[in-house]
């Protein structure tokens, strides 16, 4: 099929956009002479131009309205229109946008909310990389590589070297990223096991720890800071997505939540381990970087929601609270142990 032009629409978040690299890499392997245009809304501008294989990233603002960004797709004139969201909004910008085909991600939405209605079922449900790459098959495209994938530039990783080097850690020094933030507060492992890890880590292993959080982290790593007697250094807030990757790849490990950043380490190849709790691997968004690892105590009522935004059924929060400090050292200790 000949194509001159293709927009793949994603608006958000921030793990999911990460996700759609394999299709992006995919596309462009099987058309290298094609202009490629990536769809977010504007939060997401500098992860989308890590992308592999983007030309450009069209922008949308909610306060510009969906008819002014429909006409501007127009205006493109795509040959292809991929719709990795398919949402009420994609789907009315695909009628409007007036590609010549449009291919669809399939949510998979009835399999996933059996697997939370019926934890104990043998239901299965495939990766949402796999769901986001089958969308290619009426192209032919097949059999692809499906780890995600982030080309960042010389600068981003220039910068994070010379902060980390006025904060006293060198490029010799082994460290450790913390990501404690996560969409819901449920999904969140308590502050305070971050806190005992981090200390265990530096104490024993002589790594040194980064926090990383965006604004609304601010109070999950203070209290993370506070309850610390070992030295940290907190990035909460101070990095925007034009340096966060840059960052993680920085990492020698990284502890997170079910969250964006997760997925960003494993599209920069810094070992991650996934923490999973009120979600489930299960459900499509386990990390997927050959030295990652999804935490998930498998408990009865696991997982207890699509996005981990419900209180506990239970009133105990088992899933994460019972998801001891010592497991997680266990695995980070693994990873050192590794040949490098």
């Amino acid at each position: 099929m000949n194509l001159s032009r293709i927009l793949i629409v994603r608006f958000s978040s921030l793990g999911d956009i990460v996700l759609i690299s394999p299709v992006t890499r995919a596309l462009r392997q099987a058309y290298p002479q094609t202009r490629m245009t990536v769809l977010v809304k504007r939060a997401y501008e500098p992860i989308a131009r890590a992308l592999p294989g983007v030309d450009d990233v069209e922008i949308f603002d909610s306060n510009q309205g969906l008819w002014s960004l429909a006409a501007r797709v127009r205006s493109a004139d795509y040959d292809l229109m991929v719709d990795l969201h398919a949402n009420i909004r994609s789907h009315l910008l695909a009628w409007s946008g007036r590609a010549k085909q449009i291919l669809r991600y399939h949510k998979r939405r009835l399999a996933r909310m059996s697997i939370v209605y019926y934890p104990a079922s043998s239901i299965a449900t495939r990766h949402t990389v796999d769901a986001y790459l089958q969308v290619l098959q009426p192209l032919g495209i097949s059999d692809c590589d499906r780890s995600p994938e982030l080309l960042l530039p010389d600068t981003g990783n220039d910068e994070v070297t010379e902060r980390l080097h006025t904060e006293g850690i060198f490029p010799s020094d082994l460290l450790m990223g913390i990501a404690p933030g996560a969409s819901h507060p449920t999904k969140q492992w308590p502050a305070s096991y971050f806190a005992e890890l981090a200390d265990y880590m530096v104490r024993t292993h002589g790594l040194k720890i980064l926090l990383i959080g965006n604004d609304q982290d601010r109070e999950t790593t203070r209290t993370i800071a506070h309850a610390m007697t070992m030295p940290v250094v907190d990035w909460t807030g101070r990095m925007d997505l034009t340096i966060l990757p840059a960052a993680i790849q920085r990492c020698h490990i990284m502890v997170s939540n079910d969250s964006g950043p997760m997925h960003i380490a494993s599209a920069v190849k810094t070992p991650v381990i996934g923490l999973f709790g009120p979600t489930h691997p299960r459900l499509g968004f386990s990390p997927l970087g050959s030295g990652d690892r999804a935490l998930s105590l498998h408990l009865p009522c696991s997982p207890c929601s699509l996005h981990g935004e419900k209180s506990c059924k239970i009133h105990t929060h088992a899933c994460l609270k019972d998801l001891t400090v010592e497991c997680v050292i266990a695995e980070v200790e693994q990873h050192l142990q590794r040949p490098v």
